[in-house]
Order: C-alpha cells, then sequence, then structure tokens
C-alpha cells in the first residue's frame, strides 16, 4: 500500500508517495532498535540529555523548512504551526534539563537497619532502567508536539528506550522530514543511529505492537484506534504497557457567580471551542450554564461570524460529520451555526447545540462521544444538582474546567465532581492549552486515556518507560 499527502484546503494530492514498509523491513527496524537500545540505555543521564538538546538545536534551525511542510498538509497555518515548533523544541529541553538534575532517574538508597524484620532489613538501592524498545503513534492533530518527535518520543528518548515512530498518514512529509533532522543530530553526538526510527503504513501500527521486541506503546489519536491497539497489546503472550490518550469532551461548568457578562464569555467560549478548528483534546466540547437567554441569544449573533476551518484530513472530516449527526438525531436542541463552507478542501461549519439539562435522559450516551471538530454542546440547567448528577454518569475526561467566584456556596461540590472523573481541573480558566511542566497531568480515567495513572504531557511522563530495579545488598563497591 502506499500513501500521499493531501492539501486539506483544496483535496489535492501532493509530493512525494509513500510506500508502506514491509514486513521484512520492519523485523531489521526493530532489531536495530533493540541493539541500539542496549547501547542507548547505558548512556548516562548527561548523554542523553546532551542528545536531545542537539535534536531540539536542529528543529529550531530547521524551522521554516518544517512550517511549510505541514502547513500545506494540515492546513494549521504557520503561525500556529510556528508556536508548535516551539513547543517541541521546548518540551525537548525539559527533559533534558531533568535528566541533568537527576530527576526521576537518580537512585534512591535505603540504608541497612540492623535488627530482626520487620524494623531490620538489609541494604536497598532503587534504581530505573529504560523499559525497552518503545513503539510510537504519531498523532494527526500535533504534527510536532504529539507527532514523531512529540512528548511520547522525547520522553520515551529521555529514559533510555529507543523507539520506533509509525508516521501518521496525513502528513507523511512533516514526519519524515522531522525525523531525518532528529535522527541526524543524535547521530552527531554519537548515539546509536537506530536509536530512533519511522515507518510508513496503517499495517505497521499492527506488526509494531504485537512483536515481542517491542516493551512498550504510546499513542494519541481516536478512541476506536488507540482501542483497538490497546486490546492488542494486551492480548500478547506476554502484555505490555500501552500509554493511549484516546480524546474528551472536557466538560465546563459555569456558576450563576461567573456569568455577569454573556458577551466576552461566549466569545471566550467559542475560541476555545474553535481552537485548531475544534481538532484539540482538551477543546470543551461539552458546556454547562445556567438557564439565561441572553447567552443563547449572544452565541447566535457570535457563531454566525465564524468562518470555517479546515479539518486535518478527509477521514477526520468523515468521522466528525457522523459523530454530529448521530449527536443531533438524539436531543431536542436549539442549534446555533457558523457561516457555511467551502466548497472544495476538508471543511464543516462551525455549530453548537443547546439543550437542557432536564431534557438529556436519552441523549446523555451520545454527548459523552467526542465530537473532534468544530462541535460543541451547552447544556442550560436550573440546578447544580442537575449538572452534578449528568457528571456523575458522564465518562472520564482529560480536563474540565470551573468558572465561579472563590466563595461561591457551589465550588467545592462541583470541583469534587469534576476532579472524580478529569485529570486536570482548571479554575476560571478553559481547559485548551497545556503546559508542559513538572506539575502537569495530562490524561484521565477511561476512555481520556488507558492509564489514569500516567500523563503524556510534562516530565512525570519519563515514569512511563522507566522500570525499577531493586537491588539488595549490594557492596559499595558495585
Amino acid at each position: 500500500m502506499s500513501n500521499q499527502s493531501v492539501n486539506p484546503r483544496t483535496g489535492e494530492k501532493f509530493g512525494p508517495v509513500f510506500m508502506s514498509t514491509s514486513p521484512e523491513a520492519i523485523n531489521e527496524i526493530i532489531s536495530q532498535s533493540v541493539a541500539a537500545h542496549t547501547l542507548w540505555s547505558a548512556t548516562s543521564p548527561k548523554e542523553r540529555a546532551r542528545g536531545l538538546g542537539a535534536i531540539a538545536d536542529a528543529l529550531d534551525s530547521q524551522t521554516e523548512a518544517l512550517v511549510d511542510i505541514a502547513d500545506e498538509e494540515t492546513g494549521l497555518g504557520r503561525v500556529r504551526l510556528s508556536g508548535e515548533v516551539a513547543r517541541t523544541t521546548f518540551q525537548l529541553r525539559a527533559f533534558a534539563s531533568t535528566l541533568e538534575e537527576g530527576r526521576f532517574v537518580s537512585d534512591e538508597i535505603d540504608a541497612a537497619v540492623a535488627g530482626a524484620p520487620p524494623q531490620g532489613h538489609p541494604k536497598f538501592v532503587r534504581t530505573v532502567r529504560g523499559i525497552g524498545p518503545v513503539a510510537v503513534f504519531g498523532a494527526s492533530n500535533f504534527p510536532f508536539a504529539f507527532s514523531t518527535l512529540g512528548g511520547d518520543t522525547a520522553s520515551a528518548l529521555a529514559a533510555g528506550c529507543s523507539v520506533v515512530v509509525k508516521a501518521h498518514p496525513a502528513h507523511p512529509q512533516t514526519a519524515q522530514l522531522t525525523f531525518d533532522i532528529a535522527r541526524a543530530a543524535l547521530s552527531s553526538t554519537g548515539a546509536p543511529t537506530a536509536v530512533i526510527s519511522l515507518v510508513h503504513g496503517f499495517e505497521c501500527g499492527k506488526t509494531l505492537v504485537t512483536d515481542s521486541r517491542i516493551s512498550a506503546g504510546a499513542f494519541t489519536g481516536s478512541r476506536a484506534g488507540g482501542r483497538a491497539l490497546f486490546d492488542l497489546a494486551q492480548a500478547r503472550k506476554y502484555p505490555i504497557p500501552f500509554y493511549g490518550e484516546l480524546g474528551s469532551v472536557n466538560p465546563v461548568v459555569v456558576l450563576k457567580s461567573a456569568l455577569d457578562d454573556p458577551k466576552t464569555f461566549v466569545t471566550a467560549y467559542l475560541d476555545s471551542l474553535l481552537m485548531g478548528n475544534g481538532q484539540f483534546c482538551t477543546n470543551p466540547s461539552v458546556l454547562f450554564i445556567p438557564e439565561s437567554n441572553e447567552f443563547v441569544q449572544e452565541l447566535h449573533t457570535q457563531i454566525v461570524l465564524r468562518e470555517a476551518a479546515p479539518f486535518l484530513s478527509e477521514a477526520t472530516k468523515k468521522l466528525h460529520d457522523s459523530n454530529r449527526a448521530q449527536l443531533l438525531s438524539s436531543i431536542d436542541a436549539v442549534i446555533c451555526q457558523g457561516k457555511p463552507v467551502s466548497e472544495s478542501g476538508f471543511f464543516s461549519s462551525a455549530l453548537v447545540a443547546v439543550v437542557k439539562a432536564k431534557d438529556l435522559a436519552q441523549g446523555l450516551t451520545d454527548i459523552g462521544e467526542e465530537c473532534f471538530g468544530p462541535t460543541g454542546v451547552v447544556i442550560s440547567y436550573s440546578s447544580v444538582e442537575q449538572v452534578i448528577e449528568i457528571l456523575s454518569e458522564m465518562e472520564g475526561a482529560l480536563s474540565g474546567s470551573l468558572f465561579a467566584l472563590f466563595h461561591d456556596a457551589d465550588v467545592s461540590r462541583v470541583l469534587d465532581s469534576l476532579a472524580s472523573m478529569c485529570g486536570r481541573v482548571a479554575f476560571n480558566a478553559w481547559p485548551t492549552g497545556v503546559a508542559v511542566t513538572y506539575g502537569q497531568h495530562h490524561g484521565g480515567p477511561y476512555p481520556a486515556s488507558t492509564s489514569s495513572l500516567h500523563t503524556s504531557v510534562g516530565t512525570h511522563a519519563i515514569t512511563r518507560f522507566l522500570r525499577p530495579v531493586t537491588f539488595q545488598g549490594l557492596p559499595d563497591v558495585l
């Protein structure tokens, strides 16, 4: 099979044709990755930090070329993509700094205690080592920050793992160029050439996650695709960790105390909802507001001024449109819709469905299904009890938000409800925008992610690929 880039603004194919990596080639790539892991995992944290820094420098120097091709393949715009390259190099340097500081990778010594157990015990040294070769599946909506050289690859390399990346079919040229730059940069520092590898083709995903030499998988994408790979990883004779981030509806609750300026609030809501044409895993897909005709009128007024933006691919548009149709068929809603769409390319108008909380008995399942694109649901409620009841029935989410004055009597109750189902809860802030930092958690109860205990963003992401090994009674000389 083969794949070629498609311009989402026009629907036209362009550029070189990428043939699917053959089974024989994948077998050789994994063999080389295993050998590279042995060498890379034996390097010091500071040596690995130097490699990550070299990649970051190389990407920065090639920003213009990377943005040129990524804009043609994704339609995300040069400003957004330039910022994303900067985010990518920032997170590479963040992991490099973490390694240089010894965080997460330093040995922990538990000195011997004389006496009989349980008080007494021998000396223990708790160490960590890279789990092994990791399969990373690039995301479509972030061609840099969550793709070939995104957080999954960066954190796995930082942990001392080799990485085999499956290129996303929506931006094969961007994936290939990013990989070529990264491999050359790593090689310049003396790192093994195969410490990072790239494959193309749908079937490669299955091959990678079921190969006994792959020790872990990391994925950002759709629920269906992620769950299929997760099931394969667990069905192996020896199952492996599979860290899937599968999307989320990210509920946002607005208490009456925070809705004193509907015009400004609607503007901020649409900015967040339609960021990246709604193709963010943290867009506020479900918004709870106290019953307010003024809010709905303002929503009608503003959304008709919003231009449609292209989807990342034809497949993304088709899935969005199908999920939107299912959603609208299951609820009795007032529809607020944006400008008509272009006849060429992959476009759908922005749309927000406004429904009353008391009418949601039949449509709650469909509201919980992510419409990955410019679609939102506003739920108007008459009591906070309605909000808490609906939240309790919703599926796990990556993020949630609460807008309220801090002294509002219902703040604690709503925060607790959101925390029970979300990996991150923002106060008086929209869920879009995920900072790359030590305190970040980007994960949540299924189906937001396959492991709510781990994050795919921030420096704690390295822990996914570090396997603890404790040495008991080891002499100091060793």
